[in-house]
């Protein structure tokens, strides 16, 4: 089951041409805030991904190694 979509969020901005002297904003404009691509991770999801980045990494190392020591003709 997938957890419901974020409520937008909107931030107060203001373009440098709009600010005064003093630094304060004469026309603010609200503008949406950037969500995250990945959903916050809990620990169980965390570790689960750190261990698939991990196993890929040693995958391709193992890999790379035997078409090493098959390419020099040591076994």
């Amino acid at each position: 089951m997938s957890a419901p979509a974020p409520e937008a969020l909107f931030i107060r901005a203001c373009a440098s041409q709009h600010i005064t002297a003093e630094g304060e904003c004469t026309v603010p404009v609200w503008m949406p805030y950037p969500q995250q691509v990945l959903p916050p991770l809990d620990l169980a999801d965390g570790t689960l991904v750190a261990f698939a980045i991990i196993g890929s990494w040693a995958i391709g190392l193992k890999a790379r190694l035997a078409f090493r020591a098959a390419r020099i003709g040591v076994y």
